[in-house]
């Protein structure tokens, strides 16, 4: 095993076990809001959280990115990306302050001019960060940043929590929005002694690389929230409460999984910007290893959600397992259209990448906008087809960049595929040979048997092909081999300890 892949498996470790704990208690969280808050608080959130994302896209740098992307990081580098970061997220923070009454009647939701001046503290606290904390992720030590996200996120979740237990009230959605940011912030100075302060070297040349970046966050924006706004503005609020809810549940495992996984794959995908045929083997590989984790998710999830979704958030959301069978399978193009995305940004073809937004921008707003005279339910159906749209079109836009093939990614997500279906009919055999009366304990037994079922198609497939589809060779080797090697040390350990 290679000295690369022994670094990602050993940040693996903490940015997997910590991001988890963290993703752990944000379902939690989320499972605990749904059952104390109801469609209409959900609705509010959602105004409050769209404009929060406007604002948040116009002073969004690029800083990490661009950081990241450096073979050497020196003093002068934070500097000059604090400079940046923190002069926009105060500008950001006035903005939402000052224009939070008219966003409110913008969004035809008065509730939310008072939780907008609220909120604005969030981006004071993020432009105040230490950004030396990107050294250690650069150099794949993710011990501090892992365990600094997972106390932050332990006292936003705690206070949320516990607010909407007492109180019932979004108000705990907004104040514990803005500790975890305070906490986080306070964290970074503590953990990383570097001294920040106002330059002005260095920062013409990462202002030309995030000016680029902040246009497309502002075009990427359109894709991310626009469609909650066309629902805010042509339905009623408890719609858009259904609609924000059933998207946050839908999303809830990506977050849980992919997003940690995502972390790791940015940084030790930069090394090789260089190289492209080998940057593009090693993303082929990301996306199969990405592809394999969530495609059974998906599946599982939408012939389990009659069950899952009720059991889980409580009976008064079963309205809302129509539009959940919709968002799940669309939140696995956004995984991987999220992925591309980072491949294109590691390019540094921002111009490019901006003009590539700005086009599926205007292929969104001409799906979407048409689809507002629509019932709730065809909107969203509308809505799923937008991520697979995107994905063809990053796919071609790196081909004109990168030997980055559409064929290839087809024919990775095949294996995955195939052991999905098979766990899908496994589980229809199952539910009809044996009845269950306890949704709770069926609920489980169905999830056990279907990861058993997955896992041994899937490994089944991969030794097979492994010498065919050197992708699968990859999988071989560093997952099954090693867990396998992993597994006899601990035995040989176990036998000589009792020995």
């Amino acid at each position: 095993m290679s000295d690369k892949v022994q670094n990602i498996l050993k940040a693996s470790f903490w940015v997997l076990a910590v991001s988890w704990y963290s993703r752990v208690l944000s379902m939690l969280t989320v499972i605990i809001l749904a059952r104390n808050l109801d469609k209409h608080d959900f609705g509010i959130l959602a105004g409050c959280f769209v404009i929060q994302s406007f604002f948040n896209a116009i002073a969004s740098t690029g800083v990490r990115e661009f950081i990241l992307r450096k073979e050497t990081i020196t003093a002068e580098d934070i500097n000059a990306a604090w400079t940046i970061h923190v002069s926009t997220r105060l500008l950001m923070a006035l903005s939402i302050f000052g224009l939070s009454g008219y966003a409110a009647d913008f969004m035809k939701i008065p509730e939310i001019g008072l939780l907008l001046k609220v909120m604005s503290l969030s981006a004071v606290f993020q432009g105040f960060q230490n950004l030396a904390i990107y050294i250690d992720m650069k150099k794949l030590r993710y011990s501090k940043p892992s365990l600094l996200g997972a106390i932050s996120k332990s006292v936003a979740s705690t206070t949320s929590i516990s607010l909407a237990i007492i109180y019932q009230s979004y108000w705990a959605v907004v104040v514990s929005e803005v500790l975890f940011h305070a906490v986080y912030t306070i964290g970074t100075h503590v953990a990383y002694k570097h001294k920040l302060k106002f330059v002005s070297k260095n920062v013409f040349e990462q202002w030309q690389f995030s000016k680029w970046i902040i246009l497309k966050g502002i075009v990427g924006y359109i894709k991310a929230a626009f469609d909650k706004i066309i629902v805010s503005r042509n339905y009623p609020l408890g719609d858009l409460g259904l609609y924000n809810f059933s998207m946050e549940a839908a999303t809830t495992a990506s977050k849980f999984i992919i997003q940690p996984l995502n972390k790791l794959i940015y940084p030790s995908l930069s090394d090789y910007v260089n190289d492209k045929r080998v940057l593009v083997d090693k993303v082929n590989k990301s996306l199969l290893v990405l592809s394999c984790v969530y495609i059974p998710i998906v599946f599982g999830g939408v012939y389990l959600s009659d069950i899952l979704v009720p059991v889980v958030f409580g009976s008064k959301w079963s309205e809302a397992v129509p539009l959940f069978n919709i968002f799940l399978p669309m939140t696995f193009a956004g995984i991987l259209v999220s992925a591309l995305t980072n491949v294109y940004t590691l390019t540094g073809k921002v111009k490019q990448q901006f003009w590539y937004e700005v086009i599926t921008s205007i292929l969104f707003l001409m799906v979407m906008v048409p689809a507002s005279t629509l019932p709730l339910l065809d909107f969203a159906l509308c809505r799923q087809l937008v991520p697979y749209v995107l994905l063809l079109t990053i796919m071609l836009a790196l081909q004109r960049t990168l030997p980055i093939s559409i064929f290839k990614l087809l024919k990775l997500l095949f294996i995955p595929l195939m052991c999905s279906l098979f766990m899908i009919l496994l589980l229809r055999f199952f539910s009809q040979l044996v009845t269950i009366d306890n949704d709770i304990v069926f609920l489980l037994v169905s999830i056990c048997i279907g990861a058993l079922a997955y896992i041994v198609a899937l490994v089944t497939m991969v030794v097979l092909s492994k010498g065919i589809v050197p992708e699968n060779d990859f999988l071989y080797k560093n997952f099954i081999l090693g867990f396998i090697g992993v597994s006899k040390r601990k035995l040989e350990q176990k036998r000589a300890k009792n020995g």
